[in-house]
């Protein structure tokens, strides 16, 4: 090791990672973004990133996923149970239980009437979701005829 500390080879490694982290979290976002409005659940981006030759563990993707929710950039969709971005309103989230796809419907009088209530319950730094499962209009109109 050298007396700077750097560690050779081993330093050089680290460094690598440090730069392929935010590297790795800009190319889950783009996924993400490329899919939408299909959700994707970790290892589907562990899957695609491994397609277009990127060598990633599923726990580095999980990483990547939780800095881009830390920073407000996606969020996991529960009753899809996978990830896609997100707008900068307050959206109730529509998710066809056939296709899969994903609608946002921006509603910020509700999500300011929702933060307001859970405040007065004594809720602090409440993140209201609103997540609604059930058929888009394609779907339903396939299964009506």
């Amino acid at each position: 090791m050298s007396a700077t500390g750097g560690g050779g080879m081993a330093g050089i490694a680290m460094a690598e990672r440090k730069h392929a982290t935010g590297f790795l979290h800009q190319r889950v976002l783009r996924l993400l973004e490329q899919h939408y409005p299909h959700p994707l659940t970790g290892l589907q981006l562990a899957e695609q990133l491994e397609h277009e030759g990127e060598h990633v563990l599923p726990s580095q993707v999980y990483r990547a996923l939780r800095r881009l929710i830390d920073a407000g950039e996606a969020r996991k969709i529960l009753v899809a149970g996978g990830y896609a971005p997100v707008g900068s309103e307050p959206a109730i989230l529509l998710w066809c239980r056939s296709c899969g796809a994903l609608e946002a419907v921006p509603c910020p009088s509700l999500f300011a009437r929702l933060e307001a209530g859970a405040l007065a319950g004594g809720i602090a730094a409440p993140r209201c979701i609103v997540e609604v499962p059930g058929l888009c209009a394609a779907c339903a109109g396939r299964r009506v005829r």
